[in-house]
């Protein structure tokens, strides 16, 4: 596809009257509702590029950060932007299914159309029941930590109303990162309360699961996505959002700790309380994947494969450690598996990768490192120059083993997607030899 430079020059009469063909609304239509719901750099250019194509239509397609720039031959263009990037894997589903539907020649442009304009007024999951299983997979998650009874009931609690506040929040259309610094104070301050009334002997965790629950795992991803198929730009204001969603939570976690402990670090210490071997792995993280799916809006029929994957995952990830491998290594080839297998599932299905993914890989996230790295961070601003440097040794040493899973987590999750789609395409061409030559 050609580029076109738009010139400053007078417009010609007819070019409004282009710019409001069926053809371009539609296109329109379907970069915004991509765009809005968190579709990878790459993936965006190259579904509305082919729309595009279908529809007669000679535009070149520049995705940035926030907005997509459309640029025709006549010499105007259509820019489309939106005003956060959101995760729903319902309207997401629906967006990818309809374009390429379209694009496959299965939909009338007026039946395409008339879906994308519905898309965004597709029902969820019930607020009660989505808070519920959230609570219930926050649970789960504090145990997969080796927390004891107490921590993991205050988390499950505390996480389900959190997740009802955010939801109420963004009705209200309240700057993004209130959202995680409210959820997270919310968790701290009743992690606190626990902690102060002596319910728990693991208080570390009380404070550290709900703000877990609130790790940006979709941006992390695609974040990654971007940056590895050279769309830099998007790629770091990716990850600077999730970073940025990380540090409001981390904030709201500690000044919830100061509020009800009079301190910003209380230690993580695993409890051999519950019990703990590879079935009761498995099934905790399926029960901590279904809860971001639900979270996610992921729809029931096809929420199985979140926790499917995340069961396999994470016992890859057991199985490995139990073994003897690091953790970094552990998590890089269970996340490959969950890379290969969540990739099998959006061909077939047409989902977004990066919500399934992560709510498949979430359980394997390092967020007690990262949490306890900034609180050591917080620790050191405070003291100052007068710091001990084995404050600083143990800051680093968290900061990295959490850079390094974190990394691993991606970089398996990428590798396993791109060498799945490598082996599907392999295959697809062996099966179409065959058939030729059999025909022959």
């Amino acid at each position: 596809m050609k580029f076109y430079r738009q010139e400053a020059q007078e417009r010609p009469s007819y070019i409004p009257a282009l710019a409001d063909t069926p053809g371009m609304r539609f296109l329109e239509m379907a970069a915004r509702l991509m765009l809005r719901y968190n579709m990878r750099s790459e993936l965006l250019r190259r579904r509305l590029s082919r729309t595009a194509e279908r529809l007669g239509l000679d535009v070149a397609v520049f995705v940035n950060y926030r907005s997509v720039t459309l640029f025709t031959a006549a010499g105007w263009h259509v820019h489309v932007q939106v005003h956060e990037l959101k995760i729903n894997v319902a309207v997401s589903t629906l967006a990818i299914q309809t374009v390429d539907a379209f694009c496959e020649g299965k939909l009338t442009l007026e039946e395409a159309t008339e879906l994308l304009g519905s898309a965004e007024r597709e029902r969820g999951h019930s607020r009660w029941v989505m808070a519920l299983i959230f609570g219930v997979a926050a649970a789960a998650l504090a145990w997969l930590l080796h927390a004891d009874w107490g921590a993991m009931a205050v988390s499950g609690v505390s996480s389900a109303v959190g997740v009802l506040v955010r939801q109420d929040l963004a009705k209200r259309h309240v700057t993004l990162f209130a959202l995680p610094f409210c959820a997270a104070f919310i968790g701290s301050v009743f992690g606190g309360f626990a902690i102060t009334m002596g319910w728990t002997d693991t208080p570390g965790y009380c404070l550290m699961v709900p703000a877990l629950m609130l790790v940006p795992g979709p941006h992390l991803i695609n974040g990654l996505y971007d940056i590895l198929e050279n769309h830099i730009q998007t790629g770091l204001a990716r990850l600077g959002l999730a970073v940025g969603i990380l540090t409001s939570a981390a904030i709201g976690t500690f000044v919830g700790g100061w509020l009800t402990l009079k301190t910003t670090t209380v230690s993580a210490v695993p409890s051999d309380v519950m019990p703990f071997n590879l079935g009761i792995d498995v099934l905790l993280a399926g029960v901590a994947s279904c809860g971001f799916g639900a979270f996610y809006n992921t729809p029931w029929r096809v929420l199985w494969i979140s926790i499917v994957t995340g069961m396999i995952g994470h016992g890859i990830r057991y199985i490995g450690m139990e073994h003897g491998a690091s953790q970094e290594i552990a998590t890089l080839f269970a996340c490959f598996a969950i890379g290969g297998l969540c990739n099998i599932a959006i061909e077939r299905w047409r989902l977004p990768f990066a919500a399934v993914a992560f709510a498949g890989a979430v359980p394997m996230m390092p967020g007690v490192s990262i949490y306890q790295g900034i609180a050591k961070a917080m620790e050191l601003s405070k003291i100052g120059v007068g710091a001990e440097p084995e404050l600083v040794v143990v800051m680093l040493a968290l900061f990295a083993k959490a850079c390094f899973v974190v990394g691993a987590m991606g970089l398996g999750l990428l590798l396993g997607a791109r060498l799945s789609r490598m082996a599907g395409g392999y295959l697809t061409q062996l099966v179409e030899r065959f058939s030729r030559a059999a025909q022959g």
